[in-house]
């Protein structure tokens, strides 16, 4: 199918924040009454040292902010709340619902860790505090790449995360305290993103460095459900849709964004090249047409998920606005 690029919107420029690193992860609040504060995660390898890879310091931060004068554009900025020190982060998810009613953010860090962030008020302003965090990496010498999360039931949640090593780790929070319940080898080489099927939380999709996008049934994780090698390079993005429980989109640094139909990921429902590897993949949360793709190095782009016609369940993923630097 070809996908048509012509009448592409204009995106308005409102505002730019210098990071101190590399910034990799946004991730906006997802509850209405927080829902004007912002998390950003950095990275940055730090080249100044000589050591081998596996032990070279990577620096990084969570920084809060909050969005002020935002029915405002002449006025809008970003307040910066307060700086969480966590070493080079990797990715950043809020867990879709409270906990003990506060938000709470996770981040997979690069010294082996997941962090998990408490945002609570102290003296009537945000900030984030600890709240827990696992090491995954006191034996081999690992990075935590990607995270997500999963809430099966009111007290039961549960964070699926993936590392340098290939593996995927299944983690469940009780108490306020993490705890690692299975973990297993996944790919080849890097395990570049993992993500919960929300609609099936025992199954989730993995994507590595060795091209395979896969699936997994996490009462039996012997032995993927899937094994897909569309992709023709390192799968580094996948993101399911919470609106619509049937569509998965992939990205890759082969600069394609396919779309699946869970219910047969043989092939793609459609696809369409972005001119740059692909990052993050996120979906709008209200509307399901609508997805943000953040590219390695073509910018961003606002893509369209439309029906063929209203009398089918046939899609296709079309180019809406394309945002450069």
């Amino acid at each position: 199918m070809d996908l048509k690029k012509e009448n592409l919107c204009s995106a308005k420029f409102i505002l730019a924040e210098k990071m101190e690193f590399n910034a990799d992860s946004v991730e906006w609040c997802p509850f209405q009454e927080f829902s004007r504060y912002m998390t950003c995660g950095t990275y940055q390898l730090d080249e100044s040292e000589t050591s081998s890879d596996d032990i070279q310091t990577r620096n990084g931060n969570i920084t809060l902010y909050f969005f002020a004068n935002a029915l405002n554009d002449t006025n809008a900025k970003l307040e910066k709340v307060d700086v969480a020190q966590s070493g080079g982060v990797l990715d950043l998810k809020w867990c879709p619902q409270l906990i003990n009613d506060e938000p709470v953010l996770g981040a997979a860090c690069s010294n082996g860790k997941i962090l998990l962030l408490r945002m609570c008020s102290n003296s009537g302003s945000m900030h984030l505090q600890d709240l827990t965090n696992l090491n995954l990496s006191l034996e081999d010498k690992k990075m935590i790449l990607s995270l997500d999360w999963a809430c099966q039931q009111e007290r039961s949640v549960t964070v699926v995360v993936s590392d340098t090593k290939g593996n995927l780790n299944y983690v469940v929070l009780r108490e306020s305290e993490l705890s690692l319940v299975k973990s297993w080898n996944a790919h080849g080489f890097e395990s570049w993103i993992v993500a919960f099927d929300y609609s099936q939380p025992h199954v989730v999709y993995s994507g590595g460095d060795d091209c395979r996008l896969k699936g997994w049934d996490l009462r039996n994780v012997s032995s993927a459900t899937f094994i897909n090698k569309r992709h023709s390079m390192g799968v580094t993005a996948i993101s399911k849709s919470k609106l619509n429980e049937h569509l998965l989109v992939t990205g890759s640094y082969d600069e394609n964004v396919f779309l699946w139909d869970v219910r047969s990921m043989k092939i793609p429902v459609s696809e369409i090249s972005l001119n740059g590897g692909i990052w993050r993949l996120k979906w709008h949360p209200r509307n399901p047409s609508y997805l943000l793709s953040a590219s390695m190095h073509n910018g961003f782009h606002v893509l369209s998920i439309e029906s063929a016609d209203s009398n089918s369940d046939k899609k296709f993923v079309s180019m809406v606005a394309a945002i450069s630097e």
